[in-house]
């Protein structure tokens, strides 16, 4: 990640303490002294720049197209007011800013940007807030201790577990919130999606939470089951066992189940290079239609991802009923669509703000970080857009909502806005992809009215993961 840091000062050098080494920071101050003491003592700063942090001509020379953050961290709110305004101008999407004067504060407010107000723990406030914005940090006891709160997500691995996995020498917890109300804290007490937890322990103890709670989540597919389902489903079986065997050995799971016909492949077993694949593979002869198997072998194997070719199309079924989206509402885990596109370079989104779209968005990077794969997010207005709001302010919320996503994930994901007709748009772009991820809401359509959804998968050329359901 790349952050461009007006102001060498304490609040810089507080910060710079505690970033490690997956950022590049270019460093901004008068001080041509200060910026080469923070340059030999931080490996993250990778570039200074000796001068007026509120001059166009020096920020312009700072690289704002390609950073991520800016911070103005200069002890005058003038020159942190000025710098900011041109950073935002210059499409920066995170930008945070220190204030001191609080009859500033609107013209701060104005530009949509993070604000800060100096104080003691405002270094570790930075830090909190380019880890993970959704933490809240205060501090007690005169700063020797703090108070973290943190809300259990889909993605953090606690989920399900006894409240007994949280016990730590660093720290402790404190209390809980279910549903607004304070839950007694007992050996026996299950954490949930949604809990919010209380936690109190001595001033940077945030570390240790974070790799618990932030680091230490479930990776795709592993939040809806620990096994992989390979489907050997009509023609081309052994590229369908091909893209299989690809995701087996990029994602996290324990063991793969492989749905075939004898009729067509008597022993899929005998395609898999078993020095290279060391995970339990069961074999699973089709015993009757291949859709009812799958749902069988779901339940019973504990599958996180299915992996199949398209379904065959019935224009009878078509008429009243989207069978691929239909089956994926029916799975307890997603459905992936394979069409041997493999390996998974570019991974696209299509992203209209719904939770299921954030969902899928969220899916996609984390299969990104498995994989090394790139992630866009595409958005398209149709010309018979019809909201209570204009075109651009659904256009910039929508992807504000992307932009979190990056900000909480820390990863660069592209934004694409498109115009017209939806399935053209997606299934055009999707040309350049090797696997695009959606979210689906609804199962049902009306007779003889298309379902966009069923539409994206049969037409888009590459591979299609459909997510129907929210992680158990």
């Amino acid at each position: 990640m790349k952050a461009v840091v007006c102001g060498a000062g304490r609040y810089a050098r507080n910060l710079l303490g505690r970033l490690g080494d997956r950022w590049r920071i270019t460093l901004i101050d008068p001080s041509e002294k200060a910026l080469k003491e923070l340059m030999n003592a931080h490996a993250t700063v990778a570039k200074v720049l000796a001068g007026d942090a509120a001059s166009p001509v020096l920020l312009d020379k700072a690289g704002l197209e390609d950073a991520d953050y800016f911070l103005a961290l200069t002890d005058s709110d003038k020159v942190n007011l000025a710098a900011v305004r041109f950073a935002r101008k210059a499409g920066v999407r995170h930008i945070l800013s220190v204030l001191y004067d609080l009859s500033l504060e609107t013209k701060f407010q104005a530009l949509d940007i993070h604000l800060l107000l100096p104080g003691n723990m405002v270094g570790n406030t930075l830090y909190h807030y380019l880890q993970d914005p959704r933490i809240q940090v205060f501090p007690v006891s005169r700063g020797m201790g703090e108070v973290v709160e943190v809300e259990i997500t889909r993605d953090n691995w606690i989920a399900g577990m006894s409240v007994t996995v949280l016990e730590d020498p660093e720290w402790r917890l404190a209390g809980l919130f279910r549903a607004g109300e304070c839950v007694p804290l007992t050996p026996e007490l299950v954490l949930a999606e949604g809990d919010r937890l209380i936690l109190l322990g001595k001033r940077n103890f945030f570390r240790s939470v974070c790799s618990v709670l932030a680091c230490g989540h479930m990776p795709f597919p592993a939040p809806w089951g620990r096994g992989l389902m390979i489907v050997l489903n009509g023609e081309h079986g052994a590229d369908t066992l091909k893209e299989g065997l690809y995701l087996l050995r990029n994602t996290h799971v324990g063991h793969v189940s492989i749905l075939y016909d004898p009729a067509d492949m008597s022993d899929p077993g005998a395609y898999i290079d078993r020095k290279n694949v060391r995970h339990e593979i069961r074999l699973h002869p089709v015993g009757g239609r291949w859709t009812d198997d799958v749902k069988t072998l779901c339940r019973k194997d504990q599958i996180g991802l299915v992996v199949m070719r398209p379904l065959g199309r019935s224009f009878l079924k078509s008429l009243s009923r989207p069978e691929t989206i239909a089956l994926a509402h029916e799975l307890a885990c997603p459905l992936l669509i394979a069409r041997n596109s493999t390996p998974y370079d570019r991974i696209l989104v299509p992203f209209n703000g719904t939770p299921m779209a954030a969902l899928a968005l969220e899916t996609a990077v984390g299969l990104a970080e498995q994989t090394g794969a790139l992630v866009d997010a595409a958005v398209v207005q149709e010309p018979d857009f019809i909201h209570g709001e204009s075109r651009e302010s659904w256009s910039d919320k929508t992807f504000k909502k992307v932009r979190e996503t990056s900000h909480i994930h820390k990863v660069k994901i592209g934004e694409i806005e498109c115009r017209g007709n939806p399935v053209k748009e997606i299934t055009a772009l999707a040309e350049g992809y090797q696997l695009m991820v959606v979210g689906s809401t609804n199962p049902q359509k009306e007779l003889l009215t298309p379902h966009v959804g069923e539409l994206l998968v049969e037409r888009t050329p590459c591979s299609v993961l459909i997510l129907a359901s929210g992680a158990p």
